[in-house]
């Protein structure tokens, strides 16, 4: 499929789109799009044309961006003769991740460019917890007080992230099973927990 730089005023954003984005995200990917313009021909948008008019089922992020930073071309692929339900696909497989990251591997890249670059879900170390500071953050992932936590799992809530070992994991998924079956719902679950 050929990409074509269409104007941003010719393309229509997708209405209901289930994906969102925060604004710090959103600053990331303004950045991004400034600095590696090259990538972003890469990942065009993507349009569909069943409604009659060109509407993104693929980018819709990338658009807004776009728009924000004053951009008034951008690199997109139209898909001609898609079904709702194809777009709909299009739309999910888009924004599904697949994969796991290789902590081992992710070791040797700079703690900070990942952190730059959006990477997310992964307990990085507070760059001020190192004495003197850190200039260079290559390898700073191996440091010995992290790299024996690299493959532990959190329990993560306002704030907080707390170990948790695989048996406690679970022991609290089962219990959670237990009180739904019990309760046909989750809620007063914790109270339960905390035997409130």
């Amino acid at each position: 499929m050929e990409v074509i730089y269409r104007s941003t005023e010719t393309l229509e954003k997708l209405e209901n789109n289930p994906r969102t984005i925060s604004e710090e995200q959103l600053q990331k990917l303004k950045e991004s799009i400034q600095n590696n313009p090259d990538y972003f021909e890469a990942r065009p948008i993507i349009l569909s044309d069943r409604t009659g008019h060109l509407v993104i089922i693929a980018g819709n992020q990338r658009y807004e961006a776009c728009v924000q930073l004053g951009i008034k071309e951008v690199p997109t692929v139209l898909i001609p003769n898609l079904t709702e339900e194809r777009e709909r696909e299009i739309i999910i497989r888009d924004n599904v991740s697949n994969g796991e990251w290789d902590m081992s591997r992710l070791f040797e890249w700079d703690c900070r460019k990942l952190i730059e670059w959006g990477l997310d879900g992964i307990s990085f170390p507070d760059l001020d917890d190192f004495p003197g500071g850190m200039d260079d953050t290559h390898n700073v992932l191996r440091n010995e007080n992290y790299e024996a936590g690299a493959h532990i799992k959190y329990l993560a809530f306002e704030g907080y992230k707390i170990p948790i070992t695989d048996v406690e994991l679970e022991g609290l998924k089962q219990r959670a099973a237990e009180y739904l079956d019990e309760n046909g719902v989750m809620i007063g679950f914790v109270n339960n927990l905390l035997g409130l």
